[in-house]
């Protein structure tokens, strides 16, 4: 079974690239680059996890963090960020820095999708 990803950034080549590279690895993955796209796809699909980019055209992405924690679905910030910006709310989040490589991306995915298997 794919599991599915939703990722958002707005960075345009860097959403294509990391779309590919999700793609190739066997995810099923849901794009968006603003934030109420981002909140459409998780009210409106099934998503098992997530990668958020934290600033889509000057709006934070925290109230889709916030949703996507009460739902239970993992997540990670995918962000130039560091840790001390973000709110403290979501220092337990995981941080996958920009710039990130393939290999670091994939392990977080597959980190997250293990996460959310029942166990």
């Amino acid at each position: 079974m794919k599991h599915n990803v939703l990722m958002v950034e707005d960075e345009a080549y860097l959403a294509m690239a990391l779309q590919d590279l999700l793609t190739d690895a066997g995810y099923q993955v849901f794009g968006a680059a603003r934030l109420s796209d981002a909140l459409e796809i998780a009210d409106h699909e099934r998503v098992d996890v997530a990668l958020l980019d934290i600033n889509l055209h000057g709006e934070a992405v925290y109230p889709l963090a916030n949703r996507l924690r009460e739902s239970g679905v993992p997540f990670a910030f995918a962000s130039a960020y560091s840790k001390d910006t973000i709110p403290p709310d979501f220092h337990d989040c995981e941080l996958v820095r920009k710039p990130y490589t393939s290999e670091r991306i994939i392990e977080a995915v597959e980190s997250m999708v293990e996460q959310a298997r029942p166990h």
